[in-house]
Order: structure tokens, then sequence, then C-alpha cells
């Protein structure tokens, strides 16, 4: 996930032009339209620094991750495992059992 892609997805969260991004970070609007479209490659950390207060993130919120446990979900869920999720309650027991089963699989892979 990118930088442009953090900015407009919280900018929007927080229902806010982005004229009035610029506003709050000092910069144009054609900034701000720069970075959410990653047209403009390397924010330098400054203003890094105040789009973090402007948009009540912290600075780690622009860092790529590759971690799959953060705190913000960028992405949106599997439709495969929405479709478990919803079904799961009205599974018999085994059925229930086989999807247990390759869970435990999955978070306990054998060496």
């Amino acid at each position: 996930m990118d930088i442009g892609y953090k900015i407009r997805k919280r900018r929007k969260e927080l229902d806010l032009t982005q004229v009035e991004l610029g506003q709050k970070v000092h910069k144009s609007s054609q900034v701000i339209s720069n970075w959410e479209r990653g047209y403009t490659t390397g924010i330098v950390s400054e203003d890094l620094h105040e789009l973090s207060m402007a948009l009540s993130v912290p600075i780690d919120y622009f860092i790529p991750t590759n971690n799959a446990t953060t705190t913000h979900q960028d992405t949106p869920p599997d439709q495969r495992l929405e479709a478990i999720i919803r079904v799961y309650p009205t599974l018999d027991e085994k059925s229930k059992d086989i999807i247990d089963a390759i869970i435990k699989l999955n978070t306990n892979p054998q060496k």
C-alpha cells in the first residue's frame, strides 16, 4: 500500500478536501493531489510529520509494512473469508471441525 493511497484514504475518512488538507500542512492542493496520485516520489520527513498531525495518525501509518498484523486494515477482506464467517454458525459440527483443522494447519505449520 503506497503512501499516496493512505493519504487519500485517511483524508476521505476525515471528510477533508485536498484544499483543506493542504491548508493544514501548508501545501497547495496540487501538491496534495500529486502525493495522492503517486506523482511525487519521496515525501520529506517534515511533510510526513505535518500529514500525521493533520490526519490524526501516527507517523508510522505511512510506512509500508509486510507484517500481516497491522493496526490499520488497508485492504478489503477476502470475500471468501466473509462468506465463511457468515455461514459458519449454520454449519454442522463436522463442517466446523474441517474449517477448524484447516485453520490449525495454517497457524501451526509443521517443521
